[in-house]
């Protein structure tokens, strides 16, 4: 036998993943939350390990022990519970998403960005519980919508709402109760783009 027959095949590289691959990673450990099959500590140790996944080796014992579909909606096709949790990273929610009647978010040090304005939202009034120590959690909600703050306290911190003026009639809204530290809960419209401001520019 000659010496090339008898020297093993190398091993394949180790294949990188990308920002797309550990964000689904992270979207179906969330999903796992909402349903009950993770637990909150679980689920930041696992999102820790998420974000600094280099390989698919890295990545796929992360989510070896959950169903490899997205968890199905509740029955009459009702979004479940929402949580999002950050330690020091930052989660976004914007474009078209299915709005549940609950949402929990715990911002340690990162930021959350929740963007209503092209969602889904059968609901008229939407539960938003938000904890921010030294982290941010910034609603973004179309103009006619309400949002009411008056259950959010801080204690060296900032509660802020600047969605003014009358809700549409049978408008969506968030109720949010909450707590901050030394972080953010900011809540607004949409901000208008540059071309928009310049065309309402006097002449």
């Amino acid at each position: 036998m000659s010496d090339a027959q008898e020297r093993p095949a190398p091993a394949a590289p180790a294949l990188r993943i990308a920002d797309e691959d550990r964000d689904a990673a992270a979207e179906r450990l969330r999903e796992a939350v909402a349903v009950g099959r993770l637990e909150l500590a679980e689920l930041d140790e696992r999102l820790s390990a998420v974000y600094s996944a280099k390989t698919r080796a890295d990545l796929e014992p992360l989510t070896a022990d959950l169903p490899a579909e997205p968890t199905a909606p509740r029955s009459g096709g009702e979004a479940p519970p929402l949580v999002l949790e950050t330690t020091s990273g930052s989660l976004k929610r914007d474009g078209y998403w299915q709005v549940p009647d609950r949402i929990t978010v715990e911002c340690t040090s990162g930021a959350v960005k929740l963007d209503f304005t092209a969602a889904e939202c059968p609901h008229r009034e939407v539960a938003v519980e938000a904890h921010a120590k030294s982290g941010s959690v910034v609603l973004v909600v179309p103009r006619g919508w309400w949002v009411n703050l008056d259950d959010a306290s801080a204690s060296s911190g900032t509660v802020v709402n600047k969605v003014k003026g009358p809700p549409a009639p049978g408008a969506s809204g968030l109720r949010v109760s909450g707590t901050v530290k030394s972080g953010t809960i900011k809540a607004r419209h949409p901000r208008r783009g540059f071309w928009a401001w310049l065309l309402r520019r006097p002449a």
